[in-house]
This record gives C-alpha cells, structure tokens and sequence, in this order.
C-alpha cells in the first residue's frame, strides 16, 4: 500500500485542533487533567498536518489510541494530543492464510470480533482488550498465550523526528515509512515504539491470520486452563466458545471494559511480569514459603521457566504477601476485589494518588522479596 504525500496547508489555517480539551474522559482510567491543544486523526494527511501544527509551535506531541493504559497527569499534557483514528479493514488472500491491513484507530476487540465472523484465527486468545489496534502494536499486546506479534506483519508508521521535505514549517511533511515484525524488537507486552514514547505514529498495521486453527490451546494460571476447554465442551472449542471463555476470565480477573459486563476504572494490569533469574526464582520460593506457605501452594503456578533458564514471575503473586490485597483502599484509589495487580479508580480519582499508591505497592515488594517491579501503564504529562 502506498501513501502520496500532499501539500500542507498553514498550521494556522488547521481548523481541527482545539484548545483545553479534558482527558480524562478519554481515558478508561477517567482521570486526568486537560490538553494544552488537541485533535482527532481521521486520516494520514491529518496526521502530517497535526505534526506540523506541534512543529510549527515547538510542542510536545502525544499520541493516544484507546486510553487504555495510560495515566495522564492531574495538570494535563502542556502539548498536542493526537488522538488516530483512522478506520478501515482490507484483505488480500495469500494461500491458506489472508493478509488484514486494519487502521490503528480500529478498536482492538471490533477487530477480534471481525476476524470471527469471518472466520479467521489468530486474535481470539486476545479478546475483550481495551483499546485501538495501534496500541496494541505499541504494547505488543498479549493474554492467554497470544502476541500482537505472533500475527504481525508490518506497520506503515511515521517517524515524527523525521520530518521529509522542506524545513519550513508550512510546507513541512513526513515519510509515511513500512516497518517489519523482525525490526520492530517486540518482546513481552513492550516493542520498540513503546520503548521511544511519542516518536511513532502508528498509521496501520497489517497482520496474516489463518483460513484453519494452526495453534493449540495451552495457557494455564491458577484460575484459568485453556487446554481443558476441549474436555469441558466435549469438542474443540469454537472461535466464538474461545472468546467467551476469555472475555468471562477476564471480567473475573477485573480486567475487562466493556458495557454489560462487570468492569472497573482502571488500565488493567499496572506491573509487568519481573523476568528473574533461577537463584533469584529460588529465594523467592523460600521467601513466599518462610511468610505463609499454604498461600504459595494455593497460588500455583505463579511462575513460568523460560528456554534460557530465567523465570517469569506474576507480580500479583508477590503483592499477595503485602497489605496491597483485593479490595485494598487508599483514598479515591484502590486494588480491584477480583485481581491484586489491578489498580482502580474508585472514586473522583486524581493520578497523584494513582501514582502514590503505585509507588507503595512497588516499594513494599521490593523490600520483601528484593524484586522491582516495572510499571506497564505509561504516565503521561508530570506526575509525582
């Protein structure tokens, strides 16, 4: 697919952006203070306008999808906040397998959901995730055994450090560039988009789903086995059986947005999952065993051993063993009564207290078992 780059009008003359627009109600979190200026990208001449805009004004630029894993600061963002919404989904056959270029401003479920009705595997372990499919790519999102990346393909991006054309800023423009799975360095939940927040504007990405289910269903935790559908039903599941299995432990999990449903204000899980090594994965044993050991054989598994002999540790196992339990409350903040590693709003939340209590959740476990943790929300805008 390819994009011609078009001629700028005047920043001045963009009429799309707004001043002092609220974000928090932008956000599934619902906190957080006001954009300094802001607009919506339907399209990519949009995008290329918007970055001139910020250019033109030396202005920070924020790129937001779904608001799904974000919290934005109680002063707002002193910057532009572009909001991509580019729509579209088209197909192209390729043997048994079909390639899907999807706008990154399609929301990530409408997409799952689109790839079931028409028959096409790959997505439905990642049902019910809040947000657009260009933050999925971002986050290389994942859940019961599936990546963004497994599927991914390639992604038409803009490089906004980048700009193509004549320095001025009137008639400034971008290179709208294609980057490929193998040179976007995706690892767990993170990839290099992630990595240098606010350079890359996702514009869409395409992804190479399966006409026949290739994959087995494996993922397994203390609540959920996925392998065990099959028994349950008497049959393989269905894509649709998958998803409703998926989107049922997920609304258990506190991790689920969606009307009609039991949700939360939150962004899902705060932490990432800590990658330790076999000795630190054996004083974490020992620890959890000295402070209750009923709890550490309840809460199996709680760690997975990788091919290079480092463990992959669930966090909310370690705040397990801190005051951080479900149904915590600090404030107008808290930890959900269904899952420790979810942080809510439960009142008329600022991020201050987000923070605040992020902090004292992180701290507490580092002081018990010596792991730090890593937040997987992004913060946006000051915040203490």
């Amino acid at each position: 697919m390819k994009h011609s780059l078009s001629i700028l009008r005047r920043p001045s003359e963009y009429k799309k952006i707004k001043k002092n627009v609220l974000l928090a109600r932008l956000t599934t979190f619902e906190v957080g203070g006001k954009a300094r200026f802001f607009t919506e990208a339907h399209s990519i001449e949009e995008v290329k306008e918007a970055l001139a805009f910020a250019r033109a004004k030396s202005l920070r630029v924020f790129v937001l999808g779904g608001g799904s894993n974000v919290v934005i600061a109680d002063n707002g963002f002193d910057g532009l906040v572009l909001a991509v919404r580019i729509r579209g989904i088209m197909t192209e056959k390729h043997d048994d397998r079909i390639l899907v270029t999807v706008g990154s401003g399609v929301v990530w479920d409408d997409f799952v959901i689109w790839s079931i009705e028409n028959k096409l595997f790959g997505l439905e372990c990642m049902s019910g995730v809040p947000g657009t499919v260009g933050g999925a790519v971002v986050a290389n999102l994942g859940a019961y055994g599936a990546q963004c990346s497994d599927t991914f393909v390639s992604a038409e991006i803009i490089d906004t450090l980048r700009p193509f054309g004549r320095s001025d800023a009137e008639n400034e423009s971008w290179e709208v560039q294609v980057i490929k799975n193998e040179e976007c360095d995706f690892s767990y939940h993170d990839s290099m988009f992630g990595r240098e927040s606010g350079r890359y504007v996702v514009v869409c990405a395409t992804f190479l789903l399966s006409t026949g289910s290739t994959t087995a269903l494996s993922y397994k935790d203390n609540r959920f086995d996925m392998a065990s559908l099959t028994a349950e039903l008497g049959h393989t599941p269905t894509q649709t059986e998958v998803r409703e299995s998926v989107l049922n432990m997920r609304e258990k999990k506190s991790s689920l947005i969606m009307k009609g449903r039991r949700s939360f204000k939150s962004a899902g899980s705060f932490f990432h999952m800590p990658f330790v090594s076999q000795e630190q994965y054996i004083e974490i044993v020992k620890r959890a065993k000295e402070l209750d050991a009923r709890k550490e054989e309840l809460l199996r598994p709680w760690a997975w051993e990788q091919p290079d002999g480092s463990y992959k540790i669930a966090p909310g196992f370690l705040l397990e063993y801190t005051k951080f339990q479900k149904g915590y409350v600090q404030g107008a903040v808290g930890i959900s009564p269904l899952h420790t590693l979810s942080i809510i709003n439960v009142g008329d939340a600022r991020a201050s207290e987000i923070a605040e209590l992020a902090r004292d959740m992180k701290h507490t476990v580092e002081k018990i078992f010596n792991i730090h943790l890593e937040r997987e929300v992004e913060y946006i805008g000051d915040i203490h």
